[in-house]
């Protein structure tokens, strides 16, 4: 009320959409460490594996088309399969 700014609500969702990126990477790099050190990995296992993947993507490219900014890094690094590794730049687009 007195100086202080209201947060916009672009923030708030922004910060929200990181939250839920950063917790969905946790919950991958977890199950990737379960199955490397499991002898037997469940279908269901490597089915909520791939789910939890392709939500991370969907988010990751919604927070670049937002241009979010993260308040902390990560470096979680995902194989071949993943297509948002392998979208071309703007550069690259035009050659």
């Amino acid at each position: 009320m007195f100086g202080k700014r209201k947060a916009s609500v672009e923030k708030i969702e922004n910060d929200r959409l990181m939250d839920s990126i950063h917790d969905i990477q946790g919950r991958i790099s977890n199950t990737q460490r379960l199955m490397n050190n499991s002898l037997e990995v469940t279908d269901d296992t490597r089915l909520h594996l791939r789910i939890d993947r392709a939500k991370y993507q969907f988010l990751y490219l919604e927070a670049r088309r937002r241009k979010a900014q993260a308040k902390q890094t990560t470096d979680i690094i995902f194989g071949d399969e993943d297509t948002f590794l392998k979208q071309p730049s703007r550069a690259e687009k035009h050659w």
